[in-house]
């Protein structure tokens, strides 16, 4: 369900995986550790391939090291990231039906277990990335941005919502 208003949208949603899994995506390709650590586990999985191809070309058997050193970076490319994102469904879906306002002084985002409500205000979003089901909200952390997941599914009106996001933090990343 969204209301949208100008300067006040109003969105409430129970945010899914695949939300989450977007907003993740999103967080590593915007942070410069993000974007080596994939790098690397690219490199480690092309690595690993390749030595095992040339070994099995060669008619040996590939060593434990390349087998492992593959292993290891498929889990990290491709495990981790869905067990990350689970693990942040499980947290969210725990704390009920989650309210984010977006208004002229910024987020905040309430829960029906009536936790602290997470806010921000719009001088501390520095950006914002759209994605196929989701606006991603990213801070100036350039380590470890904490992503605010916006679903596109709960608003009737996604343009006055990119609208709101361009007026106040330009296009998106």
């Amino acid at each position: 369900m969204a209301e949208a208003g100008g300067e006040h949208v109003e969105l409430v949603y129970r945010a899914t995986v695949g939300d989450f899994r977007e907003a993740l995506r999103v967080a590593t390709r915007a942070s410069a550790a993000g974007r080596w650590g994939r790098g690397l586990l690219i490199f480690a999985a092309g690595a690993g391939a390749l030595v095992t191809a040339v070994s099995l070309a060669l008619g040996d058997t590939p060593g434990a090291q390349a087998l492992v050193g593959l292993a290891a970076a498929l889990v990290g490319l491709v495990v981790l990231p869905r067990a990350q994102a689970r693990r942040l469904h499980r947290r969210a879906a725990a704390r009920g039906v989650h309210r984010t306002v977006l208004d002229l002084w910024g987020v905040t985002t309430t829960t029906e277990d009536r936790g602290a409500p997470r806010m921000s205000r719009w001088s501390e979003i520095t950006r914002y990335a759209e994605t196929r089901g989701t606006f991603v909200l990213l801070d100036a952390h350039a380590y470890a941005p904490a992503p605010i997941l916006l679903p596109k599914r709960v608003t009737g009106d996604v343009e006055a919502l990119r609208a709101l996001l361009d007026q106040r933090l330009g296009s998106p990343t």
